[in-house]
């Protein structure tokens, strides 16, 4: 890390940000936001540049780095679970629109707080998989495969996101007959 963040001094803004963000103990509680920059088109052929973010519908709760290292390393599996079982869990799913000149390219560059920002729709989370035999495992994202009206911008990582997690895909399927077994014979 210490090569990489000398070699890319651009990286000292996400350091600044990590250790200055708030810490909640819940999944349901985080804010998302894209850093990519993705193209709206609307009907008439113009390129909208756009970020999104999931907002939570739960309030967020701080919670100190020290009492998060005292929860063990599934507390926000456990905690999602349990929480999406006692009822669905929202997002608020928010498109930010840029103004002429705001960098698409850098997603190390923040767009000023005053942009133009609408609801678009909302992730209801009503069921939890296990991640190790959830239906989810063998599928691929690619974040470049995008439905239509909306395009890659010029913010060159999502390209080099897809090559990544093809790479990963890849070495996990190719890893299938190693997967731990249960006493039934079902992959763990």
């Amino acid at each position: 890390m210490k090569k990489f963040s000398a070699a890319h001094p651009e990286f000292a803004t996400f350091l600044s940000w990590a250790k200055s963000a708030p810490w909640t103990g819940s999944y349901a509680e985080e804010h998302y936001n894209s850093l990519d920059s993705f193209l709206f088109v609307d009907g008439s052929g113009a390129a909208h540049p756009i970020r999104w973010s999931l907002v939570p519908a739960a309030q967020p709760v701080p919670v100190s780095p020290d009492d998060l290292a005292k929860r063990g390393p599934d507390f926000l599996e456990q905690e999602i679970t349990q929480r999406v079982a006692a009822g669905p869990q929202r997002w608020s799913l928010v498109v930010t629109v840029a103004n002429p000149g705001d960098p698409t390219a850098d997603p190390n560059k923040a767009w000023p707080a005053d942009r133009r920002t609408v609801e678009v729709g909302t992730l209801i989370v009503q069921q939890i998989e296990p991640e190790r035999d959830g239906p989810c495992r063998d599928i691929n994202f690619d974040p470049t495969v995008l439905p239509a009206g909306i395009k890659t911008s010029d913010d060159p990582f999502p390209a080099a996101r897809s090559a990544a997690y093809s790479r990963s895909y890849n070495s996990r399927t190719a890893e299938e007959s190693y997967y731990p077994r249960t006493a039934t014979g079902a992959q763990q």
